[in-house]
C-alpha cells in the first residue's frame, strides 16, 4: 500500500437533461460522466476538497428581497446578467405545479416566480435535501455560476457572446484552455460520447469552469464577500475564482 496522500480532487457540476454532468480535475486531467442524482456524486466526491456546482445553496423562506449574491452577482455580469435567476423560497419547492408554485410566491414574496425558476426547481429540491440532510456534503460543496467564473478568469470581464451560440462556445472553451490544456480534447470527447439530447455543450464548459474554479481556493472570490446564512445554517453564497 502506497504512503503517498491522494491527489486532490475537484469536482464541477451542471444539470443537464440527463441528470447531472459532472467532471473531475485531478492532477490536471478532466474526467466526466452523467449522474442520474446528486447523491451519486456525493458518493463520488468522499474526500474531495470542493465541488462547485451550479445550482442555489441556501434560500429564503420569506420576504420581497432577493439572495444578495444573486442581487451582486448580476451586477458584476452586466450584459450577462439575465443568466443569474433569483433563487425561489425554499417553500416553492414543495409545489405540485407552476400555477400553485407562482402563487405560493406571490403570496409569501409579493413577486411571482419565473418559468425559468421553476424548470430548476426540482434540482434545486434535490440538492437542497442532500445538503439539509448530509454533513459531510455540506463540507464540500459551494455555489458556483458559471458566467461568474468565465467573468473571473478573464480578469473581471463579461463574456461578449451568449453561450448558447457558436462564438459564446468558442469564447468560452478558448479562455478554459488558458488555463487546462486538455480542455479542448476533453470536451470534444464529451460531445462525441453524449448525444445533445442528454448533455449540452454549454453544460460540458460550465461544468469544466466549475471544476477549475474548485481547484483555485487560493484565488476564490465570493458574493457576498460575507455570506449569510439560511433559516438551515446553509451559505447564500456563489464563489468564483480570480486569479
Amino acid at each position: 500500500m502506497s504512503n503517498h496522500p491522494a491527489s486532490p480532487r475537484h469536482f464541477g457540476v451542471d444539470g443537464c437533461k440527463a441528470g447531472w454532468f459532472h467532471v473531475c480535475l485531478e492532477n490536471g486531467e478532466l474526467s466526466g460522466a452523467v449522474a442520474p442524482h446528486i447523491n451519486a456524486i456525493v458518493a463520488e466526491a468522499t474526500g474531495a476538497d470542493v465541488v462547485c456546482i451550479d445550482i442555489p445553496i441556501g434560500l429564503l423562506d420569506s420576504g420581497p428581497e432577493s439572495r444578495l449574491c444573486d442581487v451582486q452577482a448580476r451586477r458584476l455580469l452586466g450584459p450577462r446578467a439575465a443568466s443569474v435567476f433569483n433563487a425561489p423560497i425554499r417553500g416553492v419547492l414543495d409545489q405540485p405545479s407552476y400555477a400553485q408554485a407562482n402563487l405560493f410566491s406571490r403570496e409569501a414574496t409579493g413577486k411571482g416566480l419565473s418559468r425559468q425558476t421553476w424548470n430548476i426547481c426540482a434540482r434545486i429540491k434535490e440538492v437542497d435535501s442532500v445538503l439539509r440532510a448530509n454533513a459531510k456534503a455540506r463540507q464540500i460543496f459551494r455555489e458556483a455560476h458559471p458566467e461568474l467564473c468565465f467573468h473571473g478568469l478573464a480578469g473581471g470581464t463579461p463574456m461578449l457572446h451568449n453561450k448558447k451560440t457558436d462564438a459564446g462556445f468558442t469564447e468560452r472553451l478558448a479562455l478554459l484552455e488558458r488555463y487546462l490544456p486538455t480542455a479542448g480534447d476533453f470536451t470534444a470527447a464529451a460531445l462525441a460520447r453524449y448525444p445533445r439530447s442528454q448533455v449540452a455543450r454549454d453544460d460540458i464548459l460550465d461544468a469544466v469552469v466549475c471544476a477549475l474554479t474548485a481547484s483555485r481556493p487560493r484565488h476564490w472570490r465570493s458574493v457576498p464577500t460575507s455570506s449569510e446564512r439560511d433559516a438551515e445554517g446553509l451559505a447564500m453564497e456563489i464563489v468564483y475564482c480570480q486569479p
